[in-house]
């Protein structure tokens, strides 16, 4: 299998090229870091749901879609990426794609235990701090050409409050909260441990920990992989793949596994409502619902609320909160259990 040394690459290569590596059938392991800032969405993103694009254009930050799965991310020079590519026809991968993620995932957490932050799996796709459970790692796996990839990055440094800016929000008042929750639940290595490492560091870390996994021999880029590499570029930043309809529809945005918040905006007869809804292990945590509408008595909304806390963030257990909630001694004129679940769930 080559090992791949990439180094930091210009012109979205950091992200193109494993995707021209694997079309091209070369099994192997890259080691890459971005030398611009971009925005990469998963294959099944609805892009212009979840990235202000137009937010993202004033910055001069390009929007990639990639051919992983998994949430939208920024990307830059302060993440190294690990990109293993295997055919899939070879007894080299596991069966399951969770033991794939199992296996795949030992190395980061070795590497990271030699930077000093001691870190763990957690199902399906991330990798966090033992101490805090703070997302430091995020991962994906797809089937390219006739390969598999198992992708991530090591967060050596990352600008939470720079993601809280081009993420989509109905209102802006609510960016303040996304960028407190991205706080609250992502880290990385300087925040960890006061110390930034280098990319040399942390590539050997890589490379020695993957080398306990497979054999590797030190290969040169193929100038093959590179002129696809930007072709794909090309491919990958084109309206028709951002702005693609995967039928995807975000309820809301993903913090970390497990973690997600939800900004409602919706106008129903009896005025406008809004809501703040953050989800853990599938269930909402807190809500508040508010807006300008009439509803008696007023105390009614703080009960809906606490009815809200506990359920599943699923459309019938919702549905069946909000039905019982109308049966209750209120007043909420214009108002209807669709129109509380468009701005709870989405429409």
């Amino acid at each position: 299998m080559k090992l791949f040394r990439a180094g930091r690459q210009e012109n979205l290569r950091s992200i193109t090229l494993f995707h021209a590596l694997a079309r091209l059938g070369y099994e192997g392991l890259v080691i890459t870091s971005p030398a611009e800032t971009y925005v990469s969405v998963g294959y099944f993103d609805k892009t212009e749901e979840i990235i202000d694009l137009k937010k993202c254009e004033e910055k001069g930050i390009p929007v990639v879609r990639r051919e992983v799965g998994g949430g939208a991310v920024l990307l830059d020079q302060n993440q190294v990426f690990y990109q293993l590519i295997l055919k899939r026809n070879t007894d080299k991968l596991p069966f399951r794609i969770e033991e794939a993620y199992r296996k795949f995932s030992e190395p980061v957490i070795k590497a990271y235990r030699r930077l000093g932050v001691e870190t763990e799996y957690r199902p399906i796709n991330d990798i966090v701090v033992k101490t805090n459970k703070r997302k430091i790692s995020g991962q994906g796996a797809a089937d390219i050409g006739k390969s598999f990839v198992f992708v991530g990055g090591m967060l050596l440094r990352f600008n939470t409050k720079l993601m809280s800016e081009l993420f989509k929000v109905p209102e802006e008042k609510f960016r303040d909260k996304l960028y407190k929750s991205l706080e609250e639940n992502i880290s990385w290595v300087e925040r960890e441990t006061g110390r930034l490492p280098t990319y040399e560091e942390v590539e050997e870390a890589l490379v020695e920990e993957f080398s306990k996994l497979y054999d590797f021999e030190e290969s040169e880029i193929p100038p093959e992989a590179v002129s696809l590499a930007d072709k794909l570029k090309e491919e990958f930043i084109s309206e028709e793949a951002l702005l693609e309809d995967t039928g995807r529809k975000h309820r809301a945005i993903k913090i970390k596994e497990g973690v997600f918040v939800r900004n409602g905006l919706h106008k129903a007869k009896g005025g406008l409502i809004r809501s703040e809804v953050y989800i853990q292990e599938g269930k909402i945590a807190e809500v508040k619902i508010y807006g300008d509408f009439t509803l008696y008595p007023k105390s009614a909304l703080r009960n809906l609320e606490s009815m809200l806390k506990g359920t599943p963030f699923e459309e019938k257990a919702l549905r069946n909160v909000l039905q019982d909630f109308f049966t209750k001694d209120i007043d909420f004129p214009g108002v209807s259990v669709e129109d509380l679940m468009a701005v709870i769930y989405g429409e």
